[in-house]
Protein backbone atom coordinates (compact mmCIF):
# COMPACT_ATOMS: atom_id res chain seq x y z
CA UNK A 1 0.00 0.00 0.00
CA UNK A 2 1.52 3.56 -1.13
CA UNK A 3 -0.10 7.20 0.07
CA UNK A 4 -0.63 9.87 -1.03
CA UNK A 5 -1.37 13.78 -0.54
CA UNK A 6 -2.26 16.76 -2.77
CA UNK A 7 -2.94 20.11 -2.32
CA UNK A 8 -4.17 22.99 -4.11
CA UNK A 9 -5.71 26.79 -3.52
CA UNK A 10 -8.28 27.94 -5.84
CA UNK A 11 -9.24 31.44 -6.08
CA UNK A 12 -12.92 30.92 -5.16
CA UNK A 13 -15.35 30.71 -2.20
CA UNK A 14 -15.36 27.37 -0.60
CA UNK A 15 -19.10 26.78 -2.02
CA UNK A 16 -18.17 27.38 -5.41
CA UNK A 17 -15.34 24.81 -5.55
CA UNK A 18 -17.60 22.50 -2.99
CA UNK A 19 -20.49 22.41 -5.97
CA UNK A 20 -17.79 20.96 -8.61
CA UNK A 21 -16.33 18.59 -6.16
CA UNK A 22 -19.92 17.31 -5.05
CA UNK A 23 -20.79 17.57 -8.53
CA UNK A 24 -19.70 13.76 -9.01
CA UNK A 25 -20.69 13.19 -12.49
CA UNK A 26 -18.38 16.32 -13.71
CA UNK A 27 -15.18 15.00 -12.65
CA UNK A 28 -14.37 13.59 -16.73
CA UNK A 29 -14.62 17.63 -17.03
CA UNK A 30 -11.11 18.19 -15.17
CA UNK A 31 -9.20 14.65 -14.91
CA UNK A 32 -8.00 14.24 -18.39
CA UNK A 33 -7.95 10.32 -17.69
CA UNK A 34 -11.60 10.21 -17.79
CA UNK A 35 -13.68 9.71 -20.62
CA UNK A 36 -17.06 9.74 -19.19
CA UNK A 37 -18.02 9.98 -15.68
CA UNK A 38 -21.85 8.78 -14.35
CA UNK A 39 -23.93 8.26 -11.12
CA UNK A 40 -26.26 5.44 -12.21
CA UNK A 41 -28.57 6.09 -9.12
CA UNK A 42 -27.90 8.15 -6.07
CA UNK A 43 -25.66 11.58 -6.85
CA UNK A 44 -24.72 12.65 -3.55
CA UNK A 45 -23.81 11.31 -0.10
CA UNK A 46 -22.77 7.90 1.48
CA UNK A 47 -24.03 5.03 -0.98
CA UNK A 48 -23.62 7.07 -4.38
CA UNK A 49 -21.60 5.30 -6.36
CA UNK A 50 -19.99 6.76 -9.87
CA UNK A 51 -18.66 5.07 -12.68
CA UNK A 52 -15.36 6.26 -14.53
CA UNK A 53 -14.84 5.60 -18.01
CA UNK A 54 -10.98 5.79 -18.87
CA UNK A 55 -9.35 4.37 -22.38
CA UNK A 56 -7.85 1.42 -20.18
CA UNK A 57 -11.26 0.45 -17.81
CA UNK A 58 -13.55 1.42 -15.95
CA UNK A 59 -13.65 2.50 -12.25
CA UNK A 60 -16.42 2.18 -10.03
CA UNK A 61 -15.82 4.12 -7.05
CA UNK A 62 -18.52 4.37 -4.11
CA UNK A 63 -18.73 7.03 -1.28
CA UNK A 64 -18.63 5.92 2.00
CA UNK A 65 -17.69 8.81 3.85
CA UNK A 66 -19.60 12.45 3.32
CA UNK A 67 -19.50 15.85 4.93
CA UNK A 68 -21.59 17.78 3.04
CA UNK A 69 -19.60 21.29 2.42
CA UNK A 70 -16.53 19.95 3.92
CA UNK A 71 -15.89 16.80 2.53
CA UNK A 72 -16.32 13.52 1.13
CA UNK A 73 -14.32 9.96 0.67
CA UNK A 74 -15.10 7.14 -2.05
CA UNK A 75 -13.32 3.26 -2.42
CA UNK A 76 -12.65 3.01 -5.56
CA UNK A 77 -12.34 -0.59 -7.87
CA UNK A 78 -11.37 -1.71 -11.18
CA UNK A 79 -8.21 0.76 -11.69
CA UNK A 80 -6.01 -0.85 -13.85
CA UNK A 81 -3.00 -2.66 -11.50
CA UNK A 82 -5.28 -1.29 -7.84
CA UNK A 83 -6.45 -3.83 -6.70
CA UNK A 84 -8.54 -1.09 -3.99
CA UNK A 85 -8.03 2.64 -3.40
CA UNK A 86 -9.41 5.13 -1.53
CA UNK A 87 -9.50 9.14 -1.39
CA UNK A 88 -10.67 11.66 0.81
CA UNK A 89 -11.63 14.71 -0.86
CA UNK A 90 -11.56 18.05 1.60
CA UNK A 91 -12.52 21.95 1.39
CA UNK A 92 -11.11 24.56 3.68
CA UNK A 93 -11.64 28.16 3.48
CA UNK A 94 -8.65 30.26 3.83
CA UNK A 95 -9.98 33.91 3.39
CA UNK A 96 -11.98 34.28 -0.47
CA UNK A 97 -9.90 31.53 -1.80
CA UNK A 98 -10.67 27.58 -0.94
CA UNK A 99 -7.32 24.88 -0.41
CA UNK A 100 -8.50 21.66 -1.60
CA UNK A 101 -6.91 18.45 -0.14
CA UNK A 102 -6.77 15.06 -1.49
CA UNK A 103 -5.32 12.06 0.37
CA UNK A 104 -5.40 8.49 -1.47
CA UNK A 105 -4.52 5.10 -0.04
CA UNK A 106 -3.87 2.59 -2.81
CA UNK A 107 -3.58 -1.44 -2.77
CA UNK A 108 -1.90 -2.60 -5.50
CA UNK A 109 -2.71 -6.05 -7.96
CA UNK A 110 -0.23 -9.21 -7.74
CA UNK A 111 1.52 -9.47 -3.88
CA UNK A 112 4.88 -9.33 -3.80
CA UNK A 113 5.08 -7.51 -7.64
CA UNK A 114 2.57 -5.19 -6.76
CA UNK A 115 4.88 -3.93 -3.26
CA UNK A 116 7.94 -4.10 -5.88
CA UNK A 117 6.18 -1.30 -8.39
CA UNK A 118 4.87 0.87 -5.36
CA UNK A 119 7.80 3.19 -6.11
CA UNK A 120 7.35 3.79 -9.79
CA UNK A 121 3.20 3.66 -9.42
CA UNK A 122 3.45 6.46 -6.86
CA UNK A 123 5.15 8.84 -8.65
CA UNK A 124 2.92 8.26 -11.90
CA UNK A 125 -0.08 8.69 -9.19
CA UNK A 126 1.27 11.82 -7.88
CA UNK A 127 2.26 13.44 -11.22
CA UNK A 128 -1.24 12.91 -12.49
CA UNK A 129 -2.90 13.50 -9.30
CA UNK A 130 -1.10 17.03 -9.47
CA UNK A 131 -2.62 17.38 -12.87
CA UNK A 132 -5.53 16.64 -12.04
CA UNK A 133 -5.50 19.78 -8.85
CA UNK A 134 -4.28 21.84 -11.14
CA UNK A 135 -7.10 21.25 -13.66
CA UNK A 136 -9.58 21.54 -11.21
CA UNK A 137 -8.30 24.86 -9.99
CA UNK A 138 -8.56 26.31 -13.97
CA UNK A 139 -12.17 24.95 -14.09
CA UNK A 140 -13.51 26.35 -10.94
CA UNK A 141 -11.97 29.58 -11.52
CA UNK A 142 -12.55 30.00 -15.49
CA UNK A 143 -15.28 28.04 -15.24
CA UNK A 144 -14.95 25.73 -18.33
CA UNK A 145 -12.83 22.94 -18.37
CA UNK A 146 -8.92 23.73 -19.99
CA UNK A 147 -8.99 23.42 -23.54
CA UNK A 148 -5.38 21.71 -23.96
CA UNK A 149 -3.41 18.97 -21.68
CA UNK A 150 -3.10 19.23 -18.14
CA UNK A 151 0.33 18.86 -17.54
CA UNK A 152 0.85 22.06 -19.92
CA UNK A 153 -1.07 23.75 -16.74
CA UNK A 154 2.52 23.14 -15.09
CA UNK A 155 2.11 23.06 -10.91
CA UNK A 156 -0.66 24.97 -8.77
CA UNK A 157 -0.28 26.69 -5.58
CA UNK A 158 -0.20 23.87 -2.87
CA UNK A 159 -0.57 26.29 -0.51
CA UNK A 160 -3.14 29.77 0.26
Amino acid sequence: MFKMNGSVCIDAPVAAVWAVLADLESIHRWVESIRHSSCPTQRRGVGAMRVCELKQGTIHETIVEWNEGRSFKYRGQGAPMMESATNMWSVEARGTQTLVTSSAEVVLKGGFFGRLLEPLAKLVATRLGAESLASLKYYVEQGHPYPGRARELGPAPALC
